[in-house]
């Protein structure tokens, strides 16, 4: 089976110890993927921010590459996020690309395990979409939108079987399409 290579990309000032955290939380959700964080920390690029000192999340997620050896990557930064009109969002990925972004910047509580669940499921949210998903109806699936934070902490860090199963099956068909429309090497 092939793994899952992913990429948590911190942009701008981040905390460490929380992205290692959720990296080695990711596999846990997506039992074929693996997940590392970068070395190092990419800066903000100018020209992305507003008068309302957010960042243009579309923008950011424009800036980011996938590096050679991985299959996804997920900037994770502490500023806010928007996407006009909203107001903010937690974050943006590309809807079955292989690039997206996640703020920090709502997700923070006062207790570490918090944001750090927070985290994970937004993560673990912006991976789905990269899949290709949708929001999910099944209010306990991480793929369900989250307009709140109360929304984002009442569902789980799981994916719902329906959702798991359409990753899988997207998983399984990129690696076909990498080896020429042939099946899996073992």
């Amino acid at each position: 089976m092939r793994v899952l290579r992913v990429l948590l990309q911190p942009i701008g000032k981040n905390e460490w110890q929380l992205l290692t955290k959720v990296a080695l939380l990711v596999p846990q959700f997506l039992p074929f993927a693996e997940c590392q964080v970068a070395p190092k920390s990419l800066p903000l690029p100018p020209g992305f921010v507003t008068p309302r000192r957010q960042w243009l999340a579309d923008g950011l997620l424009a800036q980011l590459l996938v590096p050679n050896g991985y299959d996804r990557v997920v900037g994770v930064t502490e500023v806010d996020l928007v996407v006009p009109p909203l107001n903010f969002v937690f974050g943006l990925a590309e809807k079955g690309g292989k690039r997206a972004i996640v703020s920090v910047a709502r997700l923070k509580d006062r207790h570490l395990k918090r944001t750090e669940e927070r985290l994970l499921k937004e993560v673990l949210h912006e991976l789905g979409h990269t899949f290709g998903l949708g929001h999910c109806q099944d209010p306990n699936c991480v793929e369900a939108f989250s307009n709140t934070l109360a929304d984002t902490d009442r569902k789980g860090p799981g994916f719902c079987p329906r959702c798991l199963q359409r990753i899988w099956t997207a998983w399984q068909q990129e690696g076909k399409e990498l080896l020429g429309g042939g099946e899996f090497l073992r």
